[in-house]
């Protein structure tokens, strides 16, 4: 083949490729036409970030089924490999094992500390309002915050919009809307709201026995984005959000309200400078939940609350990174105050004012073209009436092995100074947040991972797999329950358990990246091991949260440009629970014996949900249709705890399942 041949075959490659099918060009005489190049484009919305994040594209839930017309980030994070949650009650993340608690969740890097509305459906985050969602399942690089846990970020889109443009959901139980409006060339505002009106259809659904149910949230955000020149971006994030649930007993005459809020404001400045970057963020973070509960001549309320003033400051280089963190919390623990037939007194509602800072450093150094090494150090120093410092090394080891894919090894010590308890873990106002001191020395925790990855079919599907081992010492955990808060003293050194846990594990992934079916396969084999020096549990024993075995299943599918469809499945093992021996009265009091802590496990879980997307016109950057979904397809019942049921003549301990066994939702969608 001449030189001249092979110049015009390649040419006529890269117009194809650039989408001049169709033309007809000369080149030195010689006529010729494209050549049409087909492929399937990569539909995959997970991908890899730096340190081992997974970062989820938040257009993926335009396509997933809508519980009640909303499609939740946290929720979906729930079916990747390694992230688990409780029930349906249950909003928050158990990632490799870990607790709640031991996560850092927030919006750009500022925390927020309870993240979940009631019934576990939603959280407060409105998809609509961020661009993705990062995840990292342990916090081996060293600017993460002072968690043992993992981290959840939601990410803003940093694109400058030239035109108005926005979303609206409608839905049976909310409805919410994002707008985008640029303010001139170097300005732009972005808002979003969120109400819910879940009793206005739902309210017969509600009711429970001789229980009624009456709830409502509502989520509101605002970010305001400054570009003043090339260099430099200035943004500010607020959030602003509350549940109210109430509950009525008219046969009791007692009443029941739970109230919270989470509030947020954040100024970042980003300045960069070749390849030098430099961020900067001053914020406020708050939040505060009240539970009462009124009888006749009873009336109780059990208030708490945590503040945040932080700092951070971070520079950024090609292979450096390295900044500190400060922050002053203020914290007000669980403190009863009750009045009626039971007036004991509180001795563990003192305010606390803690002050946290850390130092941290990440370097990334090539060994060669397909090996490097970041080790990491975080030095960190807190105080509150005693003083703690905490010296965390971590390292990262990755290889390229090209087509055998990449691997990872790392392991991390880490430290965490707050703590969250309660007597449930649901991330109602019956929990609360307390500050380490002289008492209770702050957490910390030793991990281990190892990954691989490998792109099989022409990177049609991304294998990843990795096992890890967590050590995890000077854990708490809440022993009492809402009648020692009724008849005895309360002190919470009484009601608080203290010990050591180990999480270890192995989690699989399978994703298929192009055509019109997409989505995942993931499965984790998981255990998390609780050890507290007390009577009942001077021995290893399965954490409440525990699920050997989860298997998820994640796709949607293209059928053409009116109709889509989106599944996801879910089958686990059930978690642990402590059954009891035998009840007998005495003097027509109910007294419980109770078999080994832990030792009994409720029903394997099991769910199906379905939707379809129907879309009404498509033109241009206007779109709008009608999402179908059905929660729970298969009916199938899902045991969420057991209980102490009481008839007229007797009571038994039967399971307790979620009082809707399907959930059909229409939901009407509008972008432009």
């Amino acid at each position: 083949m001449s030189f001249m041949r092979i110049i015009t075959l390649l040419l006529s490659v890269c117009l194809s490729v650039l989408g001049l099918k169709g033309q007809t060009d000369t080149l030195h005489g010689r006529t010729f036409q494209d050549v049409l190049v087909k492929g399937y484009k990569p539909n995959s919305y997970l991908r890899e970030a730096a340190q081992g994040a997974t970062v989820v594209d938040l257009q993926l839930l335009e396509n997933m089924p809508r519980i009640l017309g909303n499609a939740d980030p946290m929720h979906y994070a729930q079916l990747l490999p390694g992230v688990q949650t409780n029930s349906e009650y249950d909003a928050g993340l158990h990632i490799q094992g870990c607790d709640n608690q031991h996560n850092h969740v927030g919006i750009g890097g500022v925390t927020l500390y309870n993240v979940q509305h009631a019934l576990g459906f939603f959280s407060i985050f409105n998809a609509t309002h961020f661009q993705s969602m990062q995840l990292m399942k342990a916090p081996t690089a060293a600017h993460s915050g002072n968690r043992v846990g993992g981290v959840i970020d939601m990410l803003q889109s940093q694109q400058r919009d030239s035109v108005v443009s926005g979303s609206l959901s409608v839905g049976p139980m909310s409805s919410q809307g994002t707008i985008r409006i640029p303010l001139g060339q170097h300005q732009q505002l972005t808002l979003s709201a969120r109400a819910a009106y879940l009793n206005l259809l739902y309210g017969q659904w509600l009711k429970y026995e001789d229980d009624e149910l009456c709830y409502s949230f509502s989520d509101y955000n605002l970010t305001w984005q400054w570009w003043p020149d090339d260099k430099n971006r200035v943004w500010v994030d607020a959030y602003y959000g509350g549940d109210l649930m109430k509950n009525f007993n008219a046969d009791y005459a007692y009443s029941v309200t739970m109230d919270w809020r989470n509030a947020m404001t954040a100024l970042h400045w980003n300045h960069q400078t070749g390849s030098n970057l430099f961020k900067q963020t001053i914020y406020y973070t708050h939040y505060d939940n009240l539970f009462t509960l009124h009888e006749d001549n009873l009336n109780v309320e059990i208030p708490s609350r945590i503040s945040d003033v932080g700092y951070r400051g971070e520079l950024q280089t090609d292979n450096l990174s390295a900044g500190l963190r400060a922050i002053w919390h203020d914290v007000k623990p669980q403190a009863p105050d009750i009045q009626g037939f039971f007036e004991v007194a509180s001795q563990s509602g003192d305010r606390q004012k803690a002050f946290e800072s850390s130092l941290f450093a990440d370097y990334t150094l090539p060994i060669s073209r397909s090996v490097s090494l970041q080790p990491g150090l975080r030095a960190s120093l807190y105080h509150n009436r005693r003083t703690y410092y905490g010296i965390d090394p971590s390292v990262r080891l990755s290889v390229d092995g090209g087509r055998m894919g990449r691997f990872w090894m790392q392991g991390d010590l880490r430290h965490q100074y707050l703590f969250r308890t309660g007597f449930s873990n649901i991330g109602l106002p019956t929990e609360f947040w307390f500050a380490a001191n002289e008492t209770y020395a702050p957490q910390y925790a030793y991990s281990l991972t190892a990954s691989h990855e490998v792109f099989l079919f022409d990177k049609m599907l991304r294998v990843e797999a990795s096992v890890y081992y967590k050590w995890l010492y000077h854990q708490v955990e809440y022993s009492g329950n809402i009648f020692d808060l009724l008849y005895q003293e309360y002190d919470l050194g009484n009601i608080l358990l203290t010990g050591k846990g180990r999480n270890y594990g192995l989690n699989l992934l399978v994703e298929k990246r192009k055509g019109r079916l997409t989505g995942w396969i993931s499965y984790s084999l998981g255990r998390a091991m609780r050890f507290f020096d007390d009577e009942r549990h001077r021995q290893w024993y399965p954490a409440n949260h525990e699920r050997i075995h989860e298997l998820n299943v994640v796709g949607t599918y293209k059928l053409n440009h009116r109709w889509s469809f989106g599944a996801t499945g879910v089958l686990a093992s059930g978690t642990p629970y402590t059954a009891p021996r035998q009840f007998y009265l005495i003097n027509n009091n109910i007294i419980t014996e109770f078999s080994e802590h832990n030792a009994n496990r409720l029903r394997p879980y099991f769910r199906v949900d379905v939707s379809a997307n129907y879309e009404f016109s498509h033109r241009g950057r206007q779109h709008s249709g009608i999402n179908f979904s059905l929660y729970n397809v298969t009916m199938h019942n899902n045991d969420l705890y057991y209980r102490l049921k009481i008839y007229k003549e007797r009571f038994a301990n039967k399971p307790f399942r979620f009082v809707m066994p399907i959930l059909p939702s229409v939901n009407y969608y509008y972008s432009f």
